[in-house]
């Protein structure tokens, strides 16, 4: 219950909010930093982003960088006010993190595709919260490629909670580089959850990932209706898969399987498949009756 209302308040106004200000924050350094030497070393990027937020913002954070993705995590005495919304203290911790850590991705000569931000309350909750941006999508919105509906949707929240938090303050940055077809993975999972969570009848769990070994892209759903599962979850499913991939121009996959984990059957669409679900229409499927 504490994630389900926490999502809902936090995803129509903090994330506008913190969208914002990155897009702001990118206009400006990309004006201010364009054609300046590094100002922010590969070696050093991750010390200089603490020790910059510590004189700047007095924030403290610890980061790393891993292959190209730089990942932040920022530890909170409190993250959640009674209302189960995010405290005004750390949505402005969390901003002035995403300008730093901007303004650094604009001016270092590290090739850095993708960023996470963690916020996590080290004190009573265990509670994070975590934001992952891919950086072409910034550049694309800041020259006006995509719109701003497209680019918010394109940011990836999370909320978990992780009882090491408690433990020790210090993060064991045990996380995995990000690379862009994971990362298109968990969007089209977040982009349906939404979907499905939107609806009174269809209050399902769509997990995704993608295999780097057999460059599968894998959504699975648990359904006890085989025929609801066929002729509701299946078609917008691939349609929602179909759509990202297609914005993204990513096309180094070999196949898309949906499985139904509880009636353990899957359907395969390849390459060549993807085009008769585009035609698919979402709203008018949530509408259908129940089947038996």
């Amino acid at each position: 219950m504490i994630l389900k209302k926490y999502l809902k308040n936090m995803v129509k106004s903090r994330q506008r909010r913190l969208v914002r200000n990155l897009f702001l924050t990118g206009i400006c350094v990309s004006l201010i930093c364009g054609g300046c030497s590094p100002t922010y070393p590969k070696e050093k990027l991750a010390e200089t982003l603490v020790d910059v937020c510590e004189k700047e913002y007095n924030v403290q954070i610890q980061a790393k960088l891993i292959g190209k993705t730089i990942i932040i995590f920022i530890p909170l005495d409190e993250l959640f006010d009674l209302k189960l919304d995010i405290l005004p203290e750390a949505v402005e911790k969390i901003e002035d993190v995403i300008l730093t850590t901007s303004r650094a991705i604009f001016s270092t000569d590290a090739q850095v595709d993708f960023y996470m931000i963690i916020a996590g309350d080290v004190k009573t909750t265990a509670a994070e919260v975590l934001l992952v941006r891919y950086m072409d999508d910034v550049y694309k919105f800041m020259h006006g490629w995509i719109k701003r509906e497209d680019y918010s949707r394109r940011i990836l929240w999370q909320i978990n909670f992780n009882p090491k938090l408690l433990k020790s303050s210090f993060y064991d940055f045990d996380v995995e580089e990000i690379t862009l077809p994971g990362f298109l993975a968990s969007q089209i999972g977040q982009r349906l959850n939404k979907i499905f969570a939107s609806t009174v009848v269809h209050k399902i769990k769509i997990n995704s990932e993608f295999d780097p070994e057999t460059k599968r892209f894998f959504f699975s759903v648990v359904s006890a209706d085989n025929t609801r599962f066929e002729k509701i979850y299946l078609p917008i499913i691939a349609n929602i898969a179909d759509e990202v991939l297609m914005e993204y121009k990513f096309e180094d996959f070999s196949e898309i399987i949906i499985r139904n984990e509880l009636l353990r059957n899957f359907i395969v669409i390849t390459k060549n498949d993807r085009e008769e679900y585009r035609r698919v229409d979402i709203d008018e499927l949530l509408t259908l009756p129940f089947f038996n």
